[in-house]
């Protein structure tokens, strides 16, 4: 297989390489990473994640292949990340409904009753202080 490759997320043409003597090619994405081997057929047939584009592959100089620059590597960082945050508030919400609503489902426990004032008596200069008086 030595026709060009395009990422069918990307809309770019996969670089390409192969094991010395094999006859497996591998592709991949500059920008989402994905990788496709030529093992598996159906993947370019079907169109699933790669496809082949009609205009044979021609030989290019290493300064004509298409490869992501760095702003898109640091964009596909930053929306990755994002992604792995987004899905940890989301998964957390879900653990935390749950509990929540069986809390709330439970009556509330009333507060203890105040517990009986016990008369205190008063000082001893103070009680002979209102006895003078």
């Amino acid at each position: 297989m030595d026709a060009a490759v395009e990422c069918t997320h990307c809309k770019v043409v996969m670089t390409s390489w192969s094991a010395p003597n094999s006859p497996i090619r591998y592709y991949q994405c500059p920008f989402c990473a994905r990788t496709h081997s030529s093992l598996y057929g159906e993947v370019f047939r079907r169109r699933a994640g790669a496809r082949v584009v009609e205009a044979p592959a021609r030989a290019a100089g290493p300064a004509e292949i298409p490869m992501a620059s760095a702003d898109d590597i640091r964009w596909a960082q930053v929306k990755a990340t994002a992604a792995q945050w987004f899905a940890r508030i989301e998964a957390d919400q879900r653990t935390r409904a749950p509990r929540e609503a069986s809390v709330s489902a439970v009556a509330p426990v009333p507060a203890p009753a105040a517990a009986p004032r016990v008369p205190t008596r008063t000082p001893a200069p103070v009680a002979a202080r209102a006895k003078r008086k």
